[in-house]
């Protein structure tokens, strides 16, 4: 009896001591979770006694417990299972404070095992040991943060270390250092040079690391003491920079700029130099040709001269200064309009100066004075020039003396004058004689005793024929004394009528002259006088063709070269232009000729009739005047020419009307031409416009393009002169095997064709070559709808 109360004293009193030195925290519950001991661990820290727990429920005592779902955890250890929880996991925590250092966290950190509560092999409830880990936590947490500072470290640390890598590889100079040796001397022994040095020069970064003397074997020879000289210099100087050729890997030599820096120690003694290499042989290059184009300009023999927006003068070469007689230092910086243009020709400068402004560029003639008030002409082009934003910055100008030869010239063009004056010598003599003869037997009428009536009826015969007669010799006399006259703003259709005038009052009556010169024709920037000689010439080379009579006509008409035409005509620019068309119904010109008759010289007249000059003349002046020339001739019906001059920009930009390019709805067109560039341009601007384009180069060719493609084709574009079978031929094919087949005609001579009443009836329409991209669809457009 005695050692059984004995036991369970010792018991007790071991439960109690080990309660009171417990250094976590015990309780136990029973099936119900009703708590059946609370250790004094949990006493001290919950705030809660034994008696205020002990018989009641878990979940009562701390209701938070069972929102978290910590309910679960009890049932698995009543189902005999160990379960370990940990705060940051299962957010299980019973709110007590914490003892930590300093008191970093608000609430003790814990971590529980909850476990069956076992009693002679039963589960009779469970049991809940709770540990204090908040400063294994808070050590945790800085240990992590120190990892953490430690990655970010070392995270700053890679990205600048690829940064550093980068910058170096795609760095347009390659770094390097170099060590000085044991005497103090500085060398280009180099112990670094970045890996671009092999994108750069060719060669491994390792050549010039294992190498002493890897840089130097490798500078030309004639540079070698250049660089020796500013290394030598480079210690008392701590910077030097040298340009040198290298021989690259690829056995070129490159230009190279090498910059080195003395960096020395705390002592002042030398640590090692840093270098930067620069492969500067584009800058070499661009200097030797830019030292080129000024050695050609110097020598230039023409004035190259720049102007500011503002027209003041920026350069002024050697050749200026030779024609102009002010030296640059006297002219640079000055107005140029008021330097090198009298009063009366600063017109013509505002005109090319907009022309450069609009167009970029300017070609013409231009009289200037020179320093010593003396009137030159030249040959002048002007360039606009702009910036690296593309905006207008000045303009180049470069000027050839040509007064001697537009002196020459004007001297050729009275002579070449006087030869057309006499081919009309005997048309003015019958006109004349055809005046004259009236006046002389009205003066022996007029001795006689005659009625008042008659008296004045003669009189005003007198008059009007000497008023005739006036004007006849009037236009002789300005054609025949023709000094070249200043170029100005002049309306084609008052020179024209001139022309009519001389021709009705000297050609053969046989000849019918017409013209047509709307008042709407656009003006043009030209000589009068120069423009006046063109007719005329054209004229009597026309009146020549046709011995036993015909027909002159001479029209103008506004036209808008669009940039198809262009293709198709080299010395056409894309712009507006005044077209004038002279004529004839006479004799034509041998195909074989052709090509020669505006050389100079060239005549199939008999010598005592022509120099050969004329067409020749024709064709300087419509060059010298920005304009070209097309003919077509045929032998036995007449020749045409069409004249085009650009029209002046003052008059024509607000009057040119929107151009209408009429689409197509997919219609399918067989182009026949033996010219394979009109071909592919045509063929270009259908199909830009919504038409299907079937091509053939002649007559052979378009039949087995019809045979093939049959009533899918809507329309035929037919050249009606082709070599071998020709268009009225193939027509006449195409019309056996289609009927309707619509087909319109094309030809560089239209009036051959026009009065052919045949051909006439069996085309829908007829188109002259060259034509724009607007009159091929205009044409399509009408014929197809």
């Amino acid at each position: 009896m005695m050692n059984m109360n004995f036991n369970t004293n010792y018991h007790q009193a071991l439960e109690h001591w080990l309660d009171a030195l417990a250094d976590q925290g015990v309780f136990t519950t029973d099936p119900n979770l009703k708590i059946i001991s609370w250790n004094h661990w949990l006493e001290i820290h919950s705030g809660l006694s034994a008696s205020e727990t002990i018989g009641r429920n878990l979940f009562e005592v701390y209701p938070p417990l069972a929102k978290k779902g910590i309910e679960r955890f009890y049932r698995q250890a009543l189902n005999g299972q160990v379960v370990m929880l940990s705060q940051r996991l299962h957010r299980y925590l019973l709110p007590m404070s914490t003892s930590a250092v300093q008191h970093q966290l608000p609430y003790m950190q814990q971590s529980a095992r909850i476990g069956p509560l076992i009693s002679e092999s039963k589960i009779v409830g469970t049991i809940t040991v709770i540990h204090d880990v908040t400063e294994r936590v808070i050590r945790e947490t800085q240990l992590q943060d120190q990892i953490e500072e430690l990655e970010r470290t070392d995270a700053v640390l890679r990205s600048t270390q690829a940064k550093l890598e980068h910058l170096l590889s795609s760095s347009p100079a390659i770094l390097y250092t170099c060590q000085e040796d044991h005497s103090d001397r500085i060398t280009l022994n180099m112990t670094f040079i970045s890996d671009n040095v092999l994108e750069k020069l060719g060669y491994h970064p390792n050549q010039f690391t294992h190498h002493p003397n890897f840089y130097f074997e490798h500078i030309h020879p004639d540079d070698t003491e250049l660089v020796l000289t500013k290394i030598l210099n480079l210690l008392p100087s701590k910077h030097e920079t040298v340009e040198h050729r290298f021989l690259h890997a690829d056995c070129s030599y490159r230009w190279l700029r090498n910059e080195m820096k003395v960096i020395e120690s705390i002592d002042n003694k030398i640590a090692q130099v840093v270098g930067a290499i620069y492969d500067i042989t584009d800058r070499k290059e661009a200097e030797a040709q830019i030292e080129e184009q000024a050695a050609l300009i110097r020598i230039a023999k023409d004035a190259i001269l720049v102007k500011d927006l503002e027209d003041r003068i920026l350069f002024w070469n050697p050749g200026a200064e030779h024609l102009y007689g002010w030296n640059a230092s006297e002219i640079i910086g000055e107005d140029a309009k008021h330097k090198l243009f009298s009063q009366i020709h600063k017109n013509a400068f505002e005109v090319a100066k907009k022309n450069t402004f609009d167009r970029g560029e300017w070609q013409g003639e231009l009289h200037q004075i020179t320093k010593d008030g003396q009137e030159i002409i030249v040959s002048s082009s002007w360039t606009l020039v702009r910036d690296s934003k593309n905006y207008p910055k000045s303009i180049l100008t470069v000027n050839t003396d040509i007064t001697e030869k537009k002196l020459l010239e004007a001297q050729f063009l009275r002579v070449q004058r006087m030869e057309s004056i006499g081919t009309l010598a005997s048309g003015i003599a019958h006109d004349l004689n055809n005046i004259l003869s009236p006046i002389l037997a009205a003066v022996h009428l007029l001795k006689m005793d005659l009625p008042e009536e008659k008296r004045d009826q003669i009189l005003t015969m007198l008059e009007n024929n000497t008023i005739r007669g006036a004007d006849l010799v009037k236009q002789v006399l300005s054609f025949a004394k023709g000094l070249q006259g200043e170029r100005t703003i002049v309306q084609i259709r008052h020179i024209v009528e001139e022309i009519r005038l001389i021709a009705d009052e000297t050609f053969p009556k046989t000849i019918t002259i017409t013209t047509n010169a709307p008042r709407e024709l656009w003006l043009i920037y030209g000589d009068p006088t120069q423009l006046h000689q063109i007719l005329m010439n054209l004229s009597v080379n026309a009146r020549d063709a046709m011995p036993n009579g015909g027909s002159l006509k001479i029209s103008g008409e506004n036209v808008w070269i669009d940039e198809n035409y262009a293709r198709l005509n080299l010395d056409a620019d894309v712009g507006a232009y005044i077209c004038i068309t002279v004529k004839d119904t006479g004799t034509g010109i041998n195909p074989d000729y052709l090509n020669k008759i505006f050389e100079p010289f060239f005549t199939t007249k008999e010598i005592s009739q022509g120099t050969g000059l004329g067409l020749s003349t024709v064709m300087g002046i419509i060059k010298s005047h920005g304009g070209f020339i097309q003919v077509a001739s045929e032998v036995g019906e007449g020749t045409q020419f069409k004249i085009y001059l650009p029209a002046a920009p003052e008059n024509h930009a607000e009057t040119i009307p929107e151009i209408d390019f009429p689409q197509g709805q997919g219609e399918l067109i067989l182009l026949v031409d033996d010219e394979l560039v009109i071909l592919e341009i045509s063929q270009t601007i259908l199909e830009s416009n919504n038409y299907r384009v079937l091509t053939a180069k002649n007559g052979i060719e378009a039949l087995a393009r019809y045979t093939q493609y049959g009533e899918q084709i809507n329309l035929v574009l037919l050249n009606m002169m082709m070599p071998g079978m020709d268009g009225k031929t193939t027509l006449k094919y195409l019309r056996s095997i289609s009927p309707d087949l619509k087909v319109i005609g094309v030809s560089g001579w239209p009036s051959h064709f026009e009065d052919d009443v045949a051909v006439k009836q069996e085309l829908v329409g007829f188109l002259s070559k060259p034509y724009t991209s607007q009159e091929l669809l205009k044409i399509l457009a009408k014929a197809l709808h």
